[in-house]
């Protein structure tokens, strides 16, 4: 299933008591850009920053845009999406007559930002059937046993030898000679 695509746009809106030649410095850094770009951008008109991006990448877009100062609107891509399943805008959009509000500080949540997930549809098992109990799924005939040799084995008396008898026991590494090196003073 294609996931959600998004496009976002600029009007030149700001966050509220942002200095707007400022807003337009940080802007100009951000994307690398010139005034006569700043300039269109700032035209109040709303411009496509960015189109069919994902969620994530829109969420990022929207972060610079308000770090620098400035508000975006994000839409849907998707002509038929559920407008309901878009990105909540941080501003109203130019086209539309919907007046959006700021909550007060600390209430809200994050999970207008969390992506949609919808459900895989479930397959038709309406032909399965279950097996009756003790019946062999599996008709695949059992592997050849294997012929060890195990006379020449004996056991030990119960409580007699250790683990260490199997352990390998390794030789250290030897250290290299370093007494003729010496620390260069710092000649600064």
């Amino acid at each position: 299933m294609p996931a959600q695509c998004y496009d976002i746009f600029f009007s030149g809106k700001t966050v509220e008591g942002a200095d707007l030649a400022e807003v337009k410095q940080n802007l100009a850094r951000i994307f690398n850009t010139g005034s006569e770009q700043l300039e269109y951008l700032f035209s109040g008109n709303s411009v496509k920053v960015k189109g069919s991006v994902d969620q994530e990448t829109a969420i990022k877009y929207r972060v610079a845009f308000r770090n620098a100062g400035a508000l975006v609107d994000i839409q849907s891509a998707d002509p038929v999406a559920d407008p309901a399943k878009t990105v909540p805008s941080a501003a109203p959009q130019n086209h539309s007559q919907e007046i959006m509000t700021l909550l007060p500080p600390r209430t809200g949540s994050l999970i207008d930002c969390a992506p949609v997930i919808r459900p895989a549809p479930l397959p038709d098992i309406s032909e399965l059937s279950l097996a009756g109990p003790g019946t062999l799924l599996d008709e695949t005939p059992p592997p050849q046993a294997s012929s060890i040799e195990t006379g020449n084995l004996e056991l030990a008396p119960a409580n007699t030898g250790t683990l260490e008898d199997c352990q390998i026991i390794k030789e250290p590494a030897v250290l290299p000679d370093i007494s003729q090196l010496s620390i260069a003073e710092d000649s600064n």
